[in-house]
């Protein structure tokens, strides 16, 4: 930034992190893509720079380089001026998008499948970390109400939309007390697409069959 005083411009210069640098990060900021899925590729890249960057400003070793360097920079200042980023709350959802990454590795392919089906569709799909971020978020939403993996629920709602156009002949949905969500959709070509083990399905149809007896019974 050019209205950065000569000691912050040494600062930010001279700002290392484990796995690059403030320099590093500038420089892939100002790389220039056409593609949405370069744009995304290049925030994820950025994502991972920027909690790096961040974790080192805010441990004891980053606080005593800021001392030496005589600034004061809170965090706020830190996002505009040395990570160049002037809405905190995105820098935020940067770490954000970061962290799940690492946790949840396989969310990020699955989030891109998702959005070349939409695209494919005619659909708006949106590669953005602004939106992967509420996209990761309401699956780990479900994924604890539900009590399965958040793999699990990604799975089930890749299914789901990728049989949602298809003519279906039957799809059959139960929530197993041990093993979770059930779901197996059966297409006119009579193939079956689930996320379930054949183990599974099987044992929730029979709970499902003794529930229906009963309700017969009665």
């Amino acid at each position: 930034m050019s209205n950065l005083l000569p000691i912050e411009s040494a600062y930010v210069e001279q700002f290392t992190y484990e796995g690059g640098s403030l320099s590093r990060l500038h420089t892939l900021q100002a790389t220039e893509l056409d593609l949405d899925k370069q744009k995304f590729d290049k925030s994820l890249a950025q994502a991972e720079q920027v909690r790096a960057a961040l974790a080192h400003f805010e441990s004891e070793e980053g606080k005593a380089a800021m001392a030496a360097a005589g600034l004061t920079w809170t965090k706020t200042e830190f996002c505009a001026k040395g990570l160049r980023y002037q809405d905190r709350s995105f820098v935020n959802k940067m770490v954000r998008v970061a962290t799940r990454n690492d946790e949840h590795p396989s969310l990020i392919t699955k989030y891109k499948r998702e959005q070349t089906r939409l695209a494919a569709d005619g659909a708006k799909a949106p590669r953005s970390i602004v939106h992967f971020d509420k996209w990761s978020r309401e699956l780990l939403e479900q994924a604890e109400e539900s009590g399965a993996s958040v793999e699990d629920v990604a799975e089930e709602a890749e299914v789901e939309a990728t049989t949602a156009s298809a003519p279906q002949m039957a799809q059959f949905r139960f929530k197993h007390p041990i093993h979770g969500n059930i779901v197996v959709n059966i297409d006119e070509a009579g193939d079956v697409q689930t996320t379930n083990t054949g183990e599974q399905i099987a044992e929730s149809m029979l709970i499902f069959k003794s529930i229906v007896d009963a309700w017969m019974a009665q």
